[in-house]
């Protein structure tokens, strides 16, 4: 069957091509009584208008780009979901894109979704050309970046406070006895690790405690980094008695090592974890962890990038979200 055309949507409702446009795009009153007779013959053909042909006139596309990190990473999986909550009543298709933490991925996504002509991207990236983007005063692809950010960034931003998070978890572990206290740190080019290796380093600081470097690992960010990591820490000859562990996925990992050689939580090893995981109350013992505003991130980024391509004020160009200690018996009580 031939699908319906504009002309045949305006000659069944017996008027112009460019009324039934103004309808379609809302770029011009139409009255009521024409504007009817247009959505029922567009109805009854059911005429679908071309997204191309609609963004030349509209200038847009209805369509967003949002760049991950991880899919495989349940933070991010959260995220989308809260986004696609905000946009899908806005009638936005989502284009997602999973850079699995590659740089030449980012810089690919990035030119695709330029290309695509996108009217909004929500982006966790990291690589050269999203700075220089962030930096562009003349940019007409409004970016709002989510949990990571970059040095000298000036863009819009919606984060956790990860200083203040991973604060809050290693004094946790102080108070609870620990006097000798590591991290597994992550990935040192990622700002959401260096904060939260910062709010580490500060609350080692400020109860006196030395910071010892051959107790802070760096690594990728994934189950068998974790586990690597982990193995590093406990093959040290002299090892920390609890960890602070800054990601899910590097958690997962390391309690993976720590069940294969038999070392327990809290006996031989308190545990503090930024994140919470759907694993990590059913753990035994059930991990004590910093937890993130992740789909407060999420809604916030979204309605920021709703302001901005409709070019309504955003009241705050950068938003940071407070994280939530959750006590579980990861660590031994406090003394």
């Amino acid at each position: 069957m031939k699908q319906a055309t504009i002309k045949d949507v305006a000659e069944r409702a017996g008027v112009s091509k460019t009324t039934v446009s103004h309808v379609i795009n809302t770029s011009r009153f139409v009255e009521e009584t024409t504007r009817q007779k247009v959505l029922d013959a567009i109805r009854v053909l059911n005429y679908r208008p071309s997204a191309a042909a609609r963004s030349l006139t509209t200038r847009r596309t209805g369509a967003i780009g949002i760049v991950i990190s991880d899919s495989s990473n349940p933070f991010f999986g959260e995220l989308l979901l809260s986004i696609e909550e905000v946009l899908r009543p806005e009638n936005y298709a989502l284009i997602i894109c999973n850079t699995n933490e590659t740089l030449e991925y980012e810089a690919h996504y990035l030119d695709l979704l330029l290309n695509q002509r996108v009217d909004g991207i929500i982006a966790a990236a990291t690589s050269q050309p999203w700075v220089e983007l962030s930096k562009a005063e003349t940019q007409l692809t409004p970016v709002v970046f989510v949990d990571r950010a970059f040095e000298n960034f000036h863009g819009y931003y919606v984060s956790a406070d990860n200083f203040a998070g991973a604060y809050a978890g290693t004094r946790h572990l102080i108070e609870c006895g620990y006097t000798r206290i590591g991290i597994l740190a992550g990935l040192e080019r990622l700002s959401t690790m260096n904060e939260r290796l910062d709010g580490y380093c500060q609350a080692l600081q400020d109860a006196g405690l030395p910071l010892i470097p051959e107790w802070i690992i760096r690594s990728q960010l994934s189950v068998e980094s974790g586990r690597k990591a982990m193995r590093t820490l406990l093959s040290l000859p002299q090892r920390p008695e609890a960890v602070f562990i800054n990601n899910n996925l590097l958690t997962l990992g390391a309690l993976l090592e720590m069940n294969a050689q038999a070392v327990s939580s809290p006996h031989d090893l308190g545990i503090v974890a930024f994140d919470e995981h759907p694993w990590a109350a059913v753990s035994c013992p059930p991990i004590s962890v910093v937890r993130q505003p992740t789909r407060q991130i999420g809604q916030v980024a979204a309605e920021m990038i709703l302001s901005l391509i409709d070019g309504r004020p955003v009241p705050e160009k950068r938003v940071i979200l407070p994280c939530e200690l959750v006590v579980r018996q990861s660590c031994r009580e406090k003394k």
